[in-house]
């Protein structure tokens, strides 16, 4: 009884990647990887990233208590502006 009816989904011709269909030529086929691009444009931020974080690990490393005074000073001054508000 189903199979007798028609259904809109099995007229349909182009429900392949892109609507390209089951018959499309190779040449409309080849498209280019997003996700790839996307890899190979993020490479030197992530490079540049990488070498961010190094440099500040061995800056915190050669200078742990210089570290320690900018944290709590940082931590002084946002707490008295948020005691501030009230």
């Amino acid at each position: 009884m189903i199979a007798a009816r028609n259904s809109a989904f099995l007229e349909k011709k182009d429900l392949h990647f892109g609507g390209l269909g089951a018959t499309a030529q190779p040449r409309h086929v080849t498209m280019a990887d997003p996700r790839r691009d996307a890899v190979e444009a993020s490479q030197p931020l992530l490079k540049k990233a990488r070498e961010a974080m190094e440099y500040a690990n061995s800056t915190l490393r050669d200078h742990p208590w210089a570290a320690v005074g900018l944290v709590a000073a940082l931590g002084l001054t946002v707490g008295y502006l948020l005691s501030r508000r009230s």
